[in-house]
């Protein structure tokens, strides 16, 4: 088995050792500050392992629907430890040495790094990942949904794109903590953030259900004033745009991966008509549905 030099997992492996790699590429990435996601494709053909170390919080997302079957494990005194299969999602902390075996596979992945300037604005300077573990599979629904739904924004970017992709990022890293982070410290997000991230869950698990401002203040026991004020102070847009964004990235998604009628993917993402449908999703993509199924536009 071929030995691979320690590299950063984060980054696009220029002048990194791709021993094993084949068909490497990124086919569409953002970054928000020290911050960055992107796709990327490749193959691994040859029986590798290797040491890697992210200098960022970093996790990956699995977009095969196969299982992983690769191996990843801490260094301990200089040897791997606890060794652990990959799941769909994976996180491993900055600054720490992990040992990797990866399977014979063709991987597409969402790959995301968050660096401490993203992560001390959102959390008020705080920094509640740092005593989280490295973990091999994480078991999140809604971290699952907010990864599939930065690969369809980053790959067919609609308006405000860069606005939506920060608020995905900033609920996969409140995600994390409140799914991961020692009990002590999950109570010591501010108030604002948890209302946000409620908020955001709510609008990803009901976008077929009606969601007008009135709508989300009442199931998330707030008033319509101060929904609307929390949000946009602590995502940049309104909760109109964002229900708006996510309705057209959710289409995106079922038009390049399920074989559904236009009508009822229409009533999927929470419109009244296909007509209403093709109006908004023509205007945010410049393609009617019917065109975009045929012929997605790609980011590279």
């Amino acid at each position: 088995m071929a030995e691979v030099e320690m590299f950063r997992p984060e980054s696009d492996w220029t002048g990194q050792g791709r021993l094993g790699v084949q068909n490497f590429y990124i086919e569409a990435a953002a970054t928000v500050r020290d911050a960055h996601v992107d796709v990327r494709h490749f193959d691994w053909v040859q029986p590798s392992s290797g040491v890697f170390s992210p200098e960022k919080h970093y996790l990956d997302y699995s977009l095969d629907g196969q299982p992983r079957r690769s191996m990843v494990s801490m260094v301990s005194m200089g040897r791997p430890d606890r060794r652990a299969a990959s799941g769909d999602i994976l996180y491993m902390p900055p600054h720490r040495q992990y040992f990797g075996e990866p399977a014979l596979q063709e991987r597409h992945l969402v790959c995301v790094a968050l660096g401490d300037e993203f992560l001390e604005e959102l959390f008020d300077g705080e920094q509640p990942l740092n005593k989280v573990e490295p973990c091999a599979d994480v078991q999140n629904i809604s971290m699952r949904r907010l990864f599939a739904g930065l690969a369809a924004e980053l790959r067919t970017p609609g308006f405000a794109s860069q606005t939506l992709v920060e608020s995905m990022l900033m609920g996969l890293a409140v995600e994390l903590t409140r799914h991961m982070g020692p009990c002590e410290r999950r109570g010591l997000h501010s108030r604002s953030t948890r209302q946000v991230q409620n908020i955001i869950d709510y609008v990803m698990e009901n976008l077929s259900a009606p969601l007008g401002v009135a709508d989300i203040a009442r199931d998330c026991n707030m008033s319509v004033r101060h929904v609307a004020r929390v949000f946009k102070e602590g995502t940049g847009c309104s909760l109109g745009e964002f229900v708006a964004r996510s309705r057209i990235a959710l289409a995106k998604e079922l038009l390049r991966s399920d074989n559904s009628r236009i009508k009822e993917i229409s009533w999927r993402c929470g419109f009244n008509s296909t007509s209403a449908f093709s109006a908004a999703f023509r205007s945010a993509t410049g393609q009617t549905p019917k065109d975009f199924r045929c012929h997605p536009t790609q980011v590279h």
